[in-house]
């Protein structure tokens, strides 16, 4: 730990040794430094105190406020080093989390805890710190905030799957303890101490008029900086962007924060107008403490959507951009960073969200404020799968990157403009190759049928050179876009199996490196967590299918029927799982976040392993897993609970299994909303879950997913009221399909949520359930849904992430089942296509080829989001074989019709 680092910290405990004798001490986490007395915190919840500060004026804060505390026996915690304060007022920051530089813990009556709050704001009054949007502010510019929530709280499996500090509501119920971003104490919280009388009921909505002329219309974007918005002028009645700075967010230890940058951004603005390069600014204003920047709203989308929306989908032909339209493009992003560079300024952020493509096709410089004045000191900034080398390894604040930064960022963009993808890549542990060399490599893959990536590669490439010094200027990289374009590149022949593929992938070496860094980075003494977590794994339950063990126990298990030499390491998998589930007393149901999963695996591993007391114990398990649940679908809830109870039916012959299977049919049955001729599962706006209040349409979450189980119980019990439901949810399904140039696109939700093509929430989990609706039901409609959802996959296949859950793998074991299904070599080509789609973006460890997780920048392992889920769709392409989780019925090709279509299915 660094000074820097430590400053807070020494802040911390030279307040401590001016209250000696006391025996309190400080406790530094990762994040948090907790100051605590000898005998700990007594109370569980309550009224608390949350100090806001900026990086500067953290140390002082903490200083007057760690007296006042101490002196009154309270107990707090505070952010542990200024970067961490920083992060806290950024715009990155959930706006439920920021600006909470210092929490304090107050175990004594109200009036004490007014006097307490008082004290503290007399401490910190005149020094600077944003306001928390969570709180309520102790008075009208204070530092002192206060909202109710857990002190301790009750460590709980929340019914999401992670693990929560829970609120004790006054019948004993347990509740999550939201972070809104904005003030919501439970309805049964005490009255606030710092309210006289009751709080007045909320106002009603009203229209948001900023500076008596701007309307405000639309949210663009939220984030605790500040919102963006879509607004009316009403002098002008011109389409304006209005930009929100809120004070002392996005403060920095250079004194300067959000509304120094988008005072900056204004007179950038103003500076760049004669180029017509840029939006036209409108007005600065303050209101209310905060800065507003409006400027003209352009009449186009970003580059990142333009992309999305003009490439020609990859149908197996000739896909991408026009060269000529390309080559356009391009030209104008050069004229941009020229524009830029003649004006003594460089970028630091140049990517496809900062770039507008007008209706007419022309180009504008969007988001100004990471422009800098050559060589001047600045704050790093930048986009990280867009940003130079150079750049990622820079101080925090130093002089801003020289202009060759921008060419790298400008190669970046190059290749999205040609493929769709982001060029985000898993370092290599090791190093062995640079970035230039693994995007020529991805570029090989997508250049064959795609005339653009043939044209731009050699210029992409030489523009992500790590040398900034070999980058091509902007004249250079003029006259090479003024180039011939090239010819046709040949297609690789390659073998998957017993196909014929227009491809080059050795799925066992992807195969046999991706096992071998499962088991090498499996840490059995690790009583946590088997495998390191992922970005997004921390708090997660470390033994379900989605983020923990058994999804990676899953996967081993396939492995060994093609290597036996995997089965030592799926044994101790299997064992360090099944010694750790007494532990959660909170058994949730759900396949992928609950305990059926966790069951399920347990379950195959001791088949494998010809291992009867772990047979027993997957057993034990899924009786004590709840078949009722308000949530209804597959992750979280009953239909995945269900789907787990019909396999150890299918495994064991127990009628117990087939009896709790019917239970959670009927209660699925009976949960089923109809409304305007289709059925739907919402759930219950009550229901203490992130999902709560929505009617899903995918298969982790919604109609095809429940639809996917009752089926499976039809096949099981021959109720044909579940055949009907579930014949019901298809038809559903096919009124809300979205039909583009052939390929299925359905909404993820009722609320209108996007189209999407993935497992969780779009066309290929919508598409699992279809197959097996037409198999059970003869109907065609429902496959031939399945295969326009099969098109859609297909073409989201160069820019989709790798994983399940919502990426590639996922998507190719739809396809899979289609093959399966059809008998129709074609599906299981595209599978094919989609692994090479996955293969250019491995990273190297320790020399062996891993799949990164869905972040495209890191490895892990997990099932879902992780290569575990990566291997287990390479490795069924490979050898064949069903597609884990689903139960038997729904994976055997001779299933029996059991169902009717629907009446125009002839």
């Amino acid at each position: 730990m660094t000074f820097g680092d430590r400053l807070l910290v020494d802040c911390a405990e030279a307040a401590l040794a001016r209250h000696d004798g006391l025996g309190w001490q400080t406790v530094p986490g990762d994040f948090w430094c907790y100051v605590e007395s000898p005998r700990g915190r007594s109370v569980r919840q309550g009224w608390k105190l949350h100090l806001s500060a900026t990086p500067l004026s953290a140390p002082l804060v903490l200083a007057r406020a760690a007296d006042v505390l101490l002196r009154r026996s309270c107990p707090f915690k505070f952010a542990r080093t200024l970067a961490q304060v920083e992060e806290l007022g950024s715009r990155l920051c959930r706006r439920g989390a920021g600006g909470k530089f210092l929490t304090a813990y107050p175990e004594c009556d109200q009036e004490e805890l007014v006097d307490l709050a008082e004290e503290l704001h007399r401490a910190t009054a005149g020094l600077p710190g944003p306001g928390i949007l969570s709180d309520r502010p102790y008075r009208p510019g204070s530092l002192v905030h206060y909202r109710f929530g857990v002190f301790t709280g009750v460590p709980m499996l929340g019914n999401d799957g992670s693990y929560e500090a829970m609120l004790v509501a006054p019948d004993g119920r347990l509740v999550p303890d939201r972070r809104e971003a904005w003030f919501a104490p439970p309805p049964w919280a005490p009255r606030d101490p710092f309210r006289a009388g009751a709080d007045a009921a909320p106002a009603t909505p009203k229209p948001v008029l900023l500076d008596d002329r701007y309307l405000v219309r639309k949210v663009i974007r939220h984030a605790f900086t500040g919102g963006t918005f879509l607004g009316t002028d009403q002098k002008t009645g011109n389409d304006v962007v209005i930009k929100q700075a809120r004070a002392h967010t996005g403060a920095g230890l250079d004194g300067q924060d959000i509304r120094d940058r988008r005072r900056r951004e204004a007179e950038l603005l103003a500076r760049f107008a004669p180029s017509g390069r840029t939006p036209h600014l409108v007005a600065v204003f303050e209101q209310q403490g905060d800065l507003f920047l409006v400027q003209e709203a352009l009449p186009g989308v970003t580059l990142r959507q333009w992309v999305r929306e003009n490439l020609v989908p990859d149908d197996g032909g000739p896909w991408g951009g026009h060269v000529s339209t390309l080559r356009d493009i391009a030209r104008e992003l050069v004229d941009l960073l020229r524009l830029v560079h003649d004006s003594g300024l460089v970028t630091q952020d140049f990517n496809p969200g900062n770039v507008m493509v007008l209706a007419n096709g022309e180009l504008r410089l969007i988001d100004l404020e990471q422009l800098a004045e050559d060589g001047a000191r600045v704050k790093r900034s930048h986009t990280p799968a867009y940003a130079a080398p150079e750049q990622l390894g820079a101080p925090l604040f130093g002089p801003a990157p020289a202009p060759s930064a921008s060419l790298y960022s400008l190669g970046a963009t190059l290749f999205f403009l040609v493929s769709g993808a982001d060029p985000a890549l898993a370092p290599d542990e090791p190093q062995e190759r640079t970035t230039a060399e693994r995007i020529a490599h991805w570029l090989r893959r997508i250049a064959p049928r795609n005339a653009a990536a043939r044209f731009l590669a050699p210029l992409v490439v030489a523009l992500l050179d790590a040398d900034p010094r070999r980058r091509p200027g902007l004249d250079a990289v003029r006259a090479r876009l003024t180039g011939a374009e090239e010819h046709e590149a040949p297609a690789v022949a390659g073998r998957v199996g017993d196909l014929d593929l227009d491809l080059d992938l050795d799925l066992d070496r992807l195969v046999s490196d991706g096992f071998t860094h499962l088991l090498d980075s499996m840490d059995p003494a690790n009583d946590h967590r088997l495998w390191p977590p992922g970005r997004d794994d921390a708090g997660t339950d470390p033994l379900n299918v989605q983020h923990g063990s058994a999804g990676v126990l899953s996967t081993l298990v396939r492995g060994c029927r093609a290597d036996r030499g995997l089965v030592d390491g799926a044994r101790v998998a299997a064992d360090w799982t099944a010694r750790r589930v007494a532990r959660e007393p909170r058994v949730l149901p759900g396949l992928y976040f609950g305990r059926s999963g966790t069951a399920w695996s347990l379950l195959e591993a001791g088949l494998l392993l010809d291992d009867e007391r772990l047979c027993q114990q997957a057993a034990d398990l899924a009786r004590r897993v709840p078949v009722r649940w308000p949530n209804p679908d597959v992750c979280h809830g009953t239909a995945g609970a269900g789907l787990a109870q019909l396999r150890f039916w299918e495994a064991t012959g127990d009628e117990e299994f087939l009896t709790r299977t019917r239970t959670a049919a009927d209660a699925l049955a009976t949960a089923v909303e109809h409304r305007d001729g289709q059925v739907r599962w919402p759930i219950a706006a009550d229901f203490a879950s992130a999902l709560a209040g929505v009617a899903h349409y995918g298969f982790a979450h919604g109609v095809a997913g429940v639809g996917t189980f009752l089926l499976a119980a039809a096949h099981a019990t021959g109720e044909t009221r579940y055949a009907e439901l579930a014949v019901a949810a298809a038809d559903t399904l096919a009124s809300l399909v979205r039909i583009d140039r052939g390929a299925a696109y359905w909404p993820s939700d009722d609320k209108g949520g996007l189209l999407k093509t993935n497992w969780c929430s779009g066309s290929s989990g919508i598409g699992t359930f279809l197959i097996r609706v037409a198999r059970s039901s003869g109907a065609e409609p429902y496959a031939a849904l399945a295969e326009q959802a099969a098109t859609a996959v297909r073409r989201s296949r160069w820019h989709m992430g790798t994983c399940q859950c919502h990426g590639l793998a996922g998507d190719g074991d739809f396809l899979l089942d289609l093959a399966d299904f059809r008998g129709d070599k074609r599906y299981r080509a595209w599978a094919a296509e989609l692994a090479e789609s996955i293969e250019p973006r491995h990273a190297l460890h320790r020399g062996r080829s891993v799949a990164p997780d869905d972040s495209g920048a890191s490895v892990t392992a997990a099932f879902s989001t992780g290569l575990s889920g990566v291997l287990a769709f390479l490795i069924r392409l490979r050898d064949g074989g069903p597609r884990l989780w689903l139960p038997g019925c729904l994976t055997q090709p001779s299933a029996g019709r059991i169902v009717e279509g629907p009446a125009h299915s002839e």
